[in-house]
């Protein structure tokens, strides 16, 4: 196959060789060598035929040009055939080219093939023809190099028509080239025509100049040369020396020479118009495209060889191939010659300075061209900015440093000394070498760009033009964010930053030197409208940053400094401004303070802040993050200060959404941990470590800058080169701005820049702009703000174990107060600045320290004119931000201010004015802090309330302020001001009474509080129901000098209850909340006044009855649920509102619950519990609490086995069950009543019965209700002492006439009833009908009764007169008897029989009462119980629950209309549990409050905690808060504490009959130990309401002691002059509660009964807020309810009366045993005793000898009914108690016990009554 192979090779070879073959066998042959060799194989080949292959070449071309020219063939012939030749020729001559360079470079052939190339190259050809024609010649001329002729060097300057005449255009002209040409026959050339003449007239010669480029580049790479490297590189550099010389200077006319990257020229650019277009602009545009294309290097040479790639598919798609491998590619090439030519392109342009030079010129050149060409700017600063952020090796070689040597010779000259051209080997060599020479630096590179760059920002545009004016604007965005990158990523030496800040002054003064556009939406139709923002950001970052690096001369700091005041006008400048030193704010509280802005102490310890906790980046994870770029959009997240400089975190992000926001789409969604990349966002974000953030998010998170055209990146001030704080080798710490040489922030480096920044602006008060003037104080106001809080968090105690010392450096507050002082002198046109001078001047003076205030004066002299003055929103911002806060400052010389204070006051509560920003609640609350500080000031001058300057007294000062408070309580119309306003008539009230001053005002100040009590506002009312809850305290002292006004008290509460008290079945949260609070403040003022006061008939209203009745009254009625039955009550009469007295609330600014007006059944059966535990609360305690076991116990601790003979248990047990002297009943749905029978007690003098004549037994009743368990021990009263003498006497005389009189008859009982006396013994005939009558028209009564008078008789005669319809004849009246049925003797008879019965009962009574068994004894108590056999005798025979039946019966409780309520209770374990339970569930209500003490200097828990005691104020006021109690003996709630002395042995507690408080102190906690903090900790941490005494000079912050409750934080600090600054901090959720408000001023003399009312009041409304909280009456109603629910015994009425009689079952065959009764299960054991357990008994007791005979077995069944078994039909009357009809029951031993037990216990009714089913019958 191989020798075949060469054979064929061989013949082709031969055949080639011979001349005579025709031409078309000799090119097939060609073609089959080619195919079949290598390029060094057919190198070989050619150059040992290249005569015959010439001669191949020549005629192939001559033949297909001669064919071409036929004028007789068709075009389709020319097509097909023509071409084909042409092709063929074209192609034998590139390979020639190719393969034989050599001997071209030798002038082989040079005029035949300069005459072939010409002809192809004629501009009458086709353009795809030209171009290739184009890379042919470059191929010749190339190979000729040097040895090129002159012609051939016009040839290349002609390929692009219009760069030298035609006439220069030709090849050689007179001399002939022939040897053998005479003068006689000379040999000429002939005319050079077009071979393929174009169809179309084409002249774009662009396209000639981009082939020309781009095959001066590709052809390099095509020639097989013997030295390939070396004659690759030498040819494309004498390409583009050709090229410079014929083509640059058409091209770039202002192409300046003088360009050097070594030696910048660095002259700053200016203004300029724009350049006229023409095609050698274009040009321009396409060789700077080129340049750009092969010396920008991608990271993989994608982008050059995809140029390259897409000219070769565009030529490829042109040209026509032969055959399959007869194409330009049929050469063999390989794709990486395309990245080859590319590196060559670029080892020549960056071998020399020459060419270095060269190129940057071009690149000033693309600076300098108009916008029309964008795409050329864009790809220059796109290349600069790759070459700017790209290190390490993949720099070029320009960039790098130049070695010491290199520079030295480039400082002697040694551009000079260089030759033009290097030709010699050794330059060839070096090209692939490191070239030392064309070391520039990166700093000569930076200056270089950024000069340069900045002539894209001064061409004058057009700004009709918008296209050029956007592509303007994004190439100025490209050039800042190149600008911004070297920033903060690039390290520059002095020279390069004083280079870039002066291109940058430059670039904002010429842009925006100009005044702004007006109005400003004209803005973006210019060029410094749309770039103001990037370039004062950049500008001023710029400046920063170079003063952190290197030191800035004075001058240029003036220039800088020149600059920013004289642009002041632009809105832009004043909030990068603002920024920038926000920023800086947070680096000077970093590097000063220590403070982190975005991770503070307090933000740390505070539990309201719920904030993500950040992701740790560590150092090296840092560093090796890379910096994004524009094909990798990333966004720069923050960059910690203690990496490089060079280094930048990094997060990536999804491409697309690197889009900055702009100032116009605020609301476009943002990604919670991402922010767009703009220049205003300087923040770091928080994904990553937050301990350098720079920046806070700006009002406008964009600068302008469309991230669709620049990457956007956030510029970081707060970079550091080094570490945190960095040390000079030498020890030096100090900053490069301060003459050092440590780079990067450092303190005195930040105060420095926080300073120069802050006055960059110059004296604000200079802006002309009123709006601009007003934002800056804007501004000012938030930076005050800001060092406010660095100075709240220094000395914060991190670890919260111990208080840090005070901090030697605070913020300057007061730096900017003389540019306060001197906006306040301008005109009305800046009254927004001058407001907002006002606030900032209140804000300063109120939180920096004391010996800060040098200014007091002018401040005094501020607010005398501001309060004083016209001004509505000065007048509104001084009150607002001075506040309550102000008067607690007590500074000196405040006092006269008083009355402009009270002046201005007034006029805003005045006002109509309902907006937010007027301070109505704040004009209240300073008042009411006046009000506590009047009787200290009337003594004093105060300034009279006008512009001048004039000072007289106020002694009525006080009577003045409190006008207005009442003023103010009436018809305010916001609701927050009328709520401060009650609180604050409250205190005056109150403070009133305990002082014993009983002001004049008091009666109006408690009328104005119950007059709003009907308000519909249910806020407002509960406020005022809890002030009038706080004066309870003064009840009696009120009733006793203002009775009038405690009676309205009472009324005001029952009518407000009748008023607010829903009348549906549903009520809402607000209602219930109502309600209640008023039931707790009527409960509480009745018990406060007692039975005494409240059962005295009222003096005052229309009704006189006792006001006990009226509160019973309202209280029944709201028992009830229909709205019907709400009917006005006798006595409560509705308060008649006063004429001044507004009830409407037009602006109703309390925060509420939304869900607060939703009504439910529960809230409205939530008020009906509640007013019948507070109806049941007075019933049982009223008149008797506290009891003498104290206020800490309310509720009974006696049980039913107390002072029980035989049960001795501690606790209640099963015994109580079976003692025959207790019984249970459930008396209503809410109240167990228990019966005990015990012995008379034996009490120390007789107790309460001593000398009254009582039984020797007594009855313990027990209730257990609502409102707790209450005992009563009752005794039959016989005689009083006096009683007992007489009757003894009595009797005497008794005796003696019973024993005269008894020897017929006996003794007769002085104890006769009177219907047993005989009446007219003798008498036989009794009237039939009265003696007399009345008058017929006289209706029958009592008044006109007589003995022989009728009534009835009398009666039916007046209604027969009077009603004469009822008449049934009307001949005779109704009282005429009718005709009797019978006839005269029967009914003679009849009447006969009936006397003489009633004779015979009369004289059996006679004789009966003689006899001794008949003779009653007098009920009496024997005087001794040990010697009265009599009545031991008597007692032996009663039954052991005698007086409890008595008892029973005598409270109306045996009769049947009781029956329905009236239940036994079934007895077992259960109840037992339950009844223990009830007995230990809080019938009070309890709180429980947390007190601590904050000393001088301590602001940790730990030191806090460790307080053993307080100070002498401190131990005053819980004196006057609570009393003390022992804990150990303690009886009442304990809150948590221990009785046996780990949380101390004493405690403050307070009682009364609703509620009760315990007081966790922590100086009254054990807290040596750890363990006992812990504790303590513990008890504080649980409460709800904390208390805090704090003597420290800072505020106590709730993150102390952290806790998830402390809902409300009440601090109290003392001011001095028994006054007290008492501030309350909520949570949201807990609703206005009244009492106190916000930075009140107290006395000492009210203040613990202000704060234990503020308390009480405050945990109320907490718990409301509460969804499934309980109090503690529903907690009893429920177990209550379960109790009777689940335990009531549905018996019949004889069995109910029959446990009456005995409480436990006798063991007999009737009934069941005792055991089962108590052992029993639930109802079923009970059931058993059916409804004849009384006959049975009675029976028992009547047949005692047939208790235990079997024959009464039969008669008892599984229900024990008693029947007579032998006959029930005939004996049911003789054999049955109960006249209902017997049934016949089944025995119960087949009954499942399952189905018994559902029968009994479901009937929740008894039974009905026998006498009612009689009825019934």
């Amino acid at each position: 196959m191989f020798s075949k192979k060469i054979t064929d090779i061989k013949k082709s070879s031969l055949k080639i060789q011979d001349p005579k073959k025709d031409l078309a066998t000799r090119v097939k042959h060609l073609k089959v060598i080619l195919y079949n060799f290598e390029h060094i194989e057919a190198k070989g080949f050619f150059e040992a035929n290249f005569s015959h292959i010439y001669q191949i070449l020549y005629e192939s071309f001559v033949q297909a040009e001669q064919n071409l020219r036929q004028k007789e063939l068709t075009f389709h012939l020319v097509q097909r055939a023509t071409r084909e030749e042409l092709e063929v020729a074209l192609w034998i001559l590139e390979q020639v080219l190719v393969l034989l360079p050599e001997l071209i470079h030798k002038r082989w052939q040079l005029h035949s093939l300069g005459r072939l190339l010409s002809k192809i190259l004629h501009a009458g050809n086709t353009a795809r023809l030209r171009k290739q024609a184009i890379k042919y010649f470059l191929m010749w001329y190339q190979a000729l190099n040097e040895n090129a002729p002159d012609h051939v060097h016009h040839m290349f300057a002609s390929l692009v028509a219009g760069f030298i005449p035609i006439s220069a255009i030709g090849g050689q002209t007179t001399n002939s080239v022939f040897h053998d040409t005479s003068s006689q026959y000379p040999v000429t050339p002939g005319d050079v025509l077009p071979i393929l003449p174009a169809q179309t007239n084409e002249t774009d010669n662009k396209v000639y100049m981009e082939t020309l480029l781009e095959g001066m580049a590709s052809t390099v790479v095509k020639l097989e040369w013997h030295d390939k490297e070396m004659h690759q590189r030498r040819s494309f550099q004498f390409l583009l020396e050709r090229f410079q010389i014929h083509y640059l200077p058409k091209l770039c006319p202002n192409f300046s020479y003088q360009t050097s990257l070594y030696k910048p020229i660095l002259d700053l650019p200016t203004r300029r118009k724009a350049e006229s277009e023409n095609e050698f602009v274009a040009y321009r545009v396409i060789l700077i495209k080129w340049v750009i294309n092969y010396t920008q290097k991608r990271g993989d040479g994608g982008n050059t060889q995809s140029s390259l790639q897409q000219v070769q598919d565009d030529e490829g798609s042109e040209q026509s191939s032969l055959d399959g491998n007869m194409s330009l590619q049929s050469v063999k090439t390989a794709p990486s010659e395309y990245e080859q030519a590319a590196q060559i392109v670029r080892d020549v342009l960056w071998s020399s300075r020459d060419n270095v030079n060269f190129i940057h010129e071009l690149y000033r050149q693309a600076f300098l061209l108009n916008f029309d060409h964008i795409v050329a700017i864009r790809k220059t600063i796109a290349m600069y900015k790759d070459i700017i952020q790209k290190s390490g090796s993949d720099m070029p070689p320009y960039m790098l440093e130049p070695v010491a040597d290199d520079v030295a010779r480039s400082d002697d000259g040694a551009d000079a000394m260089r030759p033009p051209r290097l030709r010699n080997d050794s330059y060839l060599g070096a090209i692939h070498k490191e070239n030392l020479l064309v070391r520039a630096g990166l700093q000569n590179v930076l200056q270089l760009f950024m000069t340069h760059a900045g002539n894209v920002f001064l061409l004058e545009v057009n700004p009709h033009l918008t296209t050029s004016l956007e592509e303007q604007t994004d190439a100025c965005k490209r050039v800042l964010n190149i600008y911004r990158y070297m920033v903060m990523h690039t390290g520059m030496d002095s020279e390069t930053w004083e280079q870039l800040l002066v291109v940058l002054l430059q670039v904002t003064s010429l842009v925006l030197g100009e005044n702004p556009p007006n109005p400003p939406k004209k803005k973006v139709s210019t060029l410094g409208g749309k770039l103001a923002p990037a370039i004062f950001q950049t500008l001023i970052v710029t400046w920063i940053k170079a003063n952190l690096n290197v030191m800035i001369s004075r001058e240029l700091w003036d220039r800088f400094l020149h600059v920013l005041t004289s642009l002041t006008n632009w809105e832009e400048l004043i909030t990068e401004w603002s920024k920038t030193l926000e920023t800086l704010t947070r680096v000077l509280a970093r590097q000063v303070y220590n403070l982190d802005l975005t991770n503070l102490p307090l933000d740390r310890l505070s539990e309201q802040k719920s904030k993500r906790r950040p992701r740790v980046t560590s150092k090296t994870e840092n560093c090796n993050q890379m910096v994004s770029t524009e094909s990798h959009p990333h966004q720069v997240e923050r960059q910690d200060s203690s990496a490089p400089e060079e280094t930048v975190v990094v997060k990536a992000s999804k491409p697309g959404l690197s889009r900055s926001y702009s100032e116009t789409n605020l609301t476009k969604r943002r990604m919670p941990h991402r922010r767009a990349l703009s220049l205003d966002n300087l923040r770091q974000q928080i994904d990553t470590e937050s301990v350098d953030r720079t920046r806070t998010p700006s009002p406008a998170p964009s600068s302008g800058l469309e991230s669709t055209s620049i990457k956007d990146a956030p510029i970081p001030l707060d970079v550091l080169s080094g570490d945190n704080h960095p040390q000079d080798i030498s020890g030096e710490n100090r900053g490069v701005v301060c003459g050092g040489s440590v780079r990067g922030w450092l303190p005195d480096v930040a105060v420095i820049l926080w300073r120069r920044m802050l006055g960059a602006l110059g004296d604000v008060n200079e802006i002309a702009d009123p709006h601009l003037h007003s934002q800056v104080f804007e501004y000012l106001v938030k930076l005050v703000d800001t060092l406010i809080k660095i100075k709240a968090n220094q000395g914060v105690s991190t670890d919260n174990v111990s208080t840090p010392s005070p901090p030697e450096l605070v913020p300057p507050l007061t730096l900017i107060v003389p540019w306060c002082f001197g906006a306040l002198n301008l005109s009305s046109a800046y009254d927004s600045g001058k407001i907002n001078a006002l606030r900032l001047l209140c804000i300063v003076t109120i939180n920096c320290d004391p010996h800060h205030r040098s200014y007091l004066p002018h401040f005094y002299r501020s607010l005398h004119l501001a309060l004083s003055g016209t001004s509505r929103p000065i007048l509104n911002v001084t009150l607002r931000y001075l506040g309550p806060r102000f008067l607690s400052l007590q500074l000196p010389g405040s006092s006269l201010l008083l009355l402009d204070l009270v002046h201005s006051c007034s006029s805003v509560l005045n006002s109509s004015d309902l907006s937010e920003a007027t301070p109505r609640s704040e004009a209240i609350s300073i008042l009411g802090g006046l009000l506590s500080m009047t009787d200290n000031l009337t003594k004093l001058s105060v300034l009279r309330p006008e512009n001048s300057i004039n000072v007289l007294p106020c002694p009525d000062i006080k009577e003045h302020i409190v006008g207005i408070v009442l003023r103010t309580g009436r018809r305010e119309p916001t609701g927050m001001a009328r709520c401060i306003a009650l609180t604050v008539l409250g205190h005056f009230v109150y403070r009133e009474f305990t002082n014993e001053s009983y002001s004049s005002l008091i009666s109006d100040a408690i009328n104005v509080i119950l007059q709003s009590l009907k308000l519909t506002n249910k806020v407002i009312a509960q406020l005022a129901s809890n002030t009038l809850y706080f004066l309870c305290d003064h009840g009696v002292l009120l009733w006793l000098h203002y009775p009038r006004l405690a009676d309205s008290i009472i009324r005001s509460l029952c009518h407000a209850l009748f008023l607010h008290t829903p009348s549906g079945p549903t009520a809402s949260e607000n209602e219930k909340s109502l309600s209640t609070s008023l039931l707790l403040c009527l409960g509480e003022w009745c018990m406060k006044l007692g039975p005494q006061r409240l059962l005295v008939a009222s003096e005052y209203g229309e009704s006189k009855s006792c006001l006990l009745l009226l509160v019973f009254s309202v209280l029944h009625r709201m028992l009830r649920t229909k709205s019907s039955e709400y009917t006005n009550l006798s006595g409560l009469v509705p308060q008649q509102n006063q004429d001044d007295f507004d009830s409407h609330i037009s602006l109703d600014n309390l925060a509420r619950g939304s869900s607060g007006n939703t009504k439910t059944p529960q809230y409205r059966q939530a008020i009906i519990l509640c007013a019948r535990t507070v109806l049941s609360h007075l019933v049982t305690h009223l008149g008797h609490f506290p009891m003498a076991i104290g206020a800490a116990r309310l509720s009974s601790l006696v049980v039913e086995h107390d002072d029980v003979p035989d049960l001795n248990s501690d606790e209640l047990s099963m015994d109580i069950f079976a003692a025959p002297n207790i019984q249970l009943f459930v008396l209503t749905a809410n109240v167990i009543a228990s019966l005990v029978e015990l012995p008379a007690l034996d009490l120390p003098g007789g107790g309460v019965t001593a000398g009254l004549s009582t039984a020797d037994k007594q009855v313990r009743v027990l209730l257990r209700d609502l409102s707790g368990k209450a005992s009563w021990d009752a005794s039959i009263l016989y005689k009083t002492p006096e009683m007992y003498k007489n009757y003894n006497q009595h009797r005497e005389s008794t005796a003696s006439w019973s024993s005269t009189n008894s020897s017929k008859w006996g003794p007769m009982s002085i104890m006769q009833h009177e219907s047993l006396c005989p009446v007219n013994i003798g008498q036989t005939n009794i009237q039939q009908r009265a003696m007399r009558h009345r008058n017929p028209s006289v209706l029958p009564n009592t008044e006109n009764s007589a003995p022989d008078l009728d009534q009835l008789d009398d009666l039916l005669q007046y209604l027969g007169h009077t009603s004469p319809e009822c008449l049934e004849n009307g001949d005779h009246s109704l009282n005429i008897p009718a005709v009797s049925p019978l006839d005269t003797d029967l009914e003679a008879e009849a009447i006969g029989s009936v006397i003489s019965e009633r004779n015979i009962e009369i004289e059996q009574s006679r004789s009966m009462q003689n006899s001794n068994a008949m003779l009653g004894h007098p009920a009496c108590r024997p005087e001794s119980r040990e010697s009265d056999h009599l009545s031991q005798e008597v007692n032996s025979q009663q039954s052991a629950f005698q007086q409890c039946r008595l008892l029973f019966s005598q409270l109306g409780l045996a009769g049947w209309e009781r029956r329905k309520q009236l239940h036994l209770l079934n007895k077992n374990e259960r109840l037992l549990r339950e009844l223990k339970n009830l007995d230990g569930q809080r019938c009070r209500e309890t709180h429980k409050v947390a007190v601590i003490y904050v000393a001088p200097g301590q602001e940790d828990k730990n030191s806090i905690l460790s307080n053993q005691g307080g100070s002498i104020a401190y131990e005053q006021f819980l004196a006057a808060l609570a009393w003390e109690v022992e804990l150990e003996a303690h009886t009442g709630f304990l809150g948590g504490l221990q009785r046996q002395g780990s949380t101390g042995l004493t405690a403050p507690y307070v009682a009364s009959s609703f509620m009760e408080a315990i007081f966790h102190v922590a100086t009254r906690m054990p807290g040596d130990t750890p363990e006992a903090v812990l504790n303590k900790t513990r008890h504080l941490g649980n409460d709800e309401v904390h208390v805090v005494w704090s003597e420290h000079s800072r505020d106590y912050r709730r993150d102390i002691i952290p806790t998830e409750f402390c809902d409300i934080l009440i601090s109290i600090y003392p001011l001095g002059n028994h006054l007290n600054r008492v501030t309350i901090n909520c949570k949201p959720d807990v609703p206005m509660f009244g009492v106190l408000f916000d930075e009140a001023i107290i006395e000492n003399s009210i203040l613990a009964g202000v704060v234990r009312a503020a308390i009480i009041c405050a945990s109320r409304a907490k718990r409301s807020t509460l969804s499934f909280y309980q109090q503690y009456y529903e907690e009893r109603s429920r177990s209550l309810e379960t109790v009777v629910n689940k335990y009531r015994n549905a018996t019949t009425y004889e069995d109910l009366i029959a446990r009456v009689y005995i409480p436990m079952t006798m063991p007999s065959a009737f009934n069941v045993g005792i055991s089962s009764v108590i052992e029993g299960d639930g109802a079923a054991s009970v059931g058993s005793n059916s409804s004849s357990t009384a006959a049975a008994w009675l029976d028992i007791m009547h047949n005692p000898h047939k208790a235990g005979s079997k024959e009464y077995a039969k008669f008892r069944d599984g229900r024990g009914v008693w029947f007579n078994n032998v006959d029930v039909s005939q004996n049911v009357e003789s054999t049955s108690i109960s006249p209902r009809p017997l049934k016949k029951l089944t025995s119960l031993k087949n009954t499942p016990r399952r189905s018994l037990r559902s029968e009994t216990t479901g009937s929740e009714t008894p039974p009905q009554s026998p006498n009612q089913f009689s009825r019934k019958k």
